[in-house]
């Protein structure tokens, strides 16, 4: 049986389709209700694109195209749309959506910054482009709005060499910064910031690609140069705040591997050695920029681990074996807390702490379902039967991007082939002199039909997900989908 958030929201997105359709009310997320502005919605416009977010307080919704129509669910306790509005290019709306998970449905693609980016100014976080990517050619990145130490960072990557940078803030109608970087150099941006704090910054390349580093405190998963969270080559920045050390956590989620880590400024070699397969590696720095490099695809974090234990105020979804972060198998840190958050239904969960193999929970999530955890500090494997997304952290102060846009191109590809194998079932019925009915052409995709076309839903996947403007050829992975995960990706449209 579907969930009943699968359901609910099933059911706002058949009903919200027509209405993009028409004019309706929208509500800016800074005023009254009473206030209401009538939005001309685009004509004829259907699609949607629908995903799930869990954040602790805040969800900050960043535009990418001229009215894109967004609306937010609550999908426990009091069911229904606690957001909706419009949205243009380099917007930045913060709706005050409070603890717990989120339904997001829109007729276009936008990202989602969750946790409290607005309301505590302690956060860490690598922007992510309305893709769900890290690595990009162009990106709006949301400033907290205050700088409460004067070590905070901006901090922008290159990925390629020949990197032509420039930093925008549209608002301010300010050019902040630009610069030409070769592969693994980066810019950093300090007392600018004072004069941009709280804005929605534009990071653009007309050559080569980028990841940029939002540095207000550690809390954060890194992204590898390959815009995976997986990955053998890495390059990140920890500084000073809160405890004048932050912690490097590398990560070896199921092998051994073989790690080097460089000072990028003094070219020392902090560390090389053995991570050991389910274990990890902690380097306690401070104000160092760093390379990490693997033989074997590792994850890497930014997070209190060692210098300071339980309790410290952060969020950061983990990394995922697969490194696309909606995954079934995780290693993730945490000072205290975790959080499961399901996309599927029937997904059957376990945690282990890696300290002692101990079994700290263990049962089934369905789609929309979150899952609060309280098993102390330290290093813990979860392992899903479907698709899950694992945030790890303690306390209300921390922001990340969500995993959720991920979803996108995950859709995209399900419902190209969906279309496709409708096509089929015409085509042979057709043959038999038969004429199929609307339910016979929606029923889920039979194992026979999946065998056939895998193999199209992943070159589909892949081709959407490779990295925009990025001058190697290095193939993105490919998202991990079982037949019941597709068929009910499929019924959420």
């Amino acid at each position: 049986m579907p969930s009943t958030s699968l359901v609910a929201l099933v059911a706002l997105v058949a009903a919200a389709a027509p209405q993009l359709a028409e004019q309706k009310k929208v509500v800016s997320a800074d005023a009254p209700k009473k206030s209401d502005v009538v939005v001309p919605a685009p004509k004829g416009k259907t699609q949607m694109y629908t995903t799930y977010f869990y954040t602790a307080g805040e969800a900050v919704i960043q535009g990418y195209e001229a009215d894109t129509h967004v609306r937010i669910i609550q999908l426990a306790g009091k069911k229904g749309t606690i957001w909706e509005g419009t949205v243009h290019r380099g917007d930045s709306t913060v709706v005050k959506t409070g603890m717990g998970a989120f339904g997001f449905l829109s007729d276009k693609k936008a990202a989602i910054l969750v946790g409290t980016p607005q309301s505590c100014t302690c956060v860490g976080y690598y922007g992510k482009d309305e893709t769900g990517a890290f690595r990009s050619n162009h990106m709006f990145v949301q400033l907290p709005p205050a700088q409460s130490s004067g070590k905070e960072k901006l901090i922008i990557w290159a990925m390629d060499d020949g990197t032509v940078l420039e930093v925008r803030a549209p608002r301010k109608e300010k050019t902040i910064a630009k610069k030409t970087l070769q592969k693994g150099q980066f810019l950093t941006l300090t007392h600018e910031l004072n004069e941009v704090a709280g804005a929605n910054l534009e990071v653009a390349a007309s050559s080569g690609t980028f990841t940029v580093e939002v540095y207000w405190d550690e809390g954060f998963t890194v992204p590898a140069d390959s815009g995976s969270t997986s990955g053998k080559s890495f390059h990140t920045y920890l500084g000073t705040i809160t405890n004048g050390v932050n912690d490097l956590d590398i990560l070896a989620p199921r092998i051994d591997a073989n790690v080097v880590v460089t000072d990028l400024v003094s070219k020392e070699v902090l560390f090389k050695g053995l991570v050991k397969g389910g274990k990890s590696k902690t380097l306690t720095l401070a104000d160092k920029y760093v390379s990490v490099v693997s033989d074997v695809p590792v994850n890497v974090v930014v997070a209190a681990l060692e210098h300071y234990k339980p309790g410290y105020a952060e969020h950061h979804f983990a990394a995922g074996l697969e490194g696309t972060q909606i995954d079934n198998e995780f290693m993730v840190t945490t000072s205290g807390e975790l959080w499961l958050f399901s996309y599927y239904d029937g997904n059957e969960v376990t945690v282990k702490d890696t300290t002692n193999d101990k079994v700290v929970f263990s049962g089934t999530l369905n789609m929309g379902e979150v899952k609060g955890l309280q098993p102390g500090h330290g290093l813990f494997q979860v392992r899903g039967s479907r698709g899950l997304s694992t945030m790890g952290g303690a306390s209300s102060c921390g922001a990340d991007y969500s995993p959720a846009g991920g979803l996108f191109a995950i859709d995209e590809a399900v419902l190209e082939v969906v279309a496709q194998i409708r096509q089929e079932r015409i085509r042979d019925a057709a043959a038999q002199g038969k004429t199929l009915t609307e339910a016979q052409l929606a029923a889920p995709v039979n194992q026979e039909e999946w065998t056939k076309h895998k193999k199209t839903f992943d070159q589909s996947y892949q081709a959407k997900q490779k990295t925009r403007g990025a001058k190697d050829d290095a193939p993105p992975a490919a998202a991990p989908m079982s037949l019941d995960e597709f068929n009910q990706r499929s019924a959420a449209h």
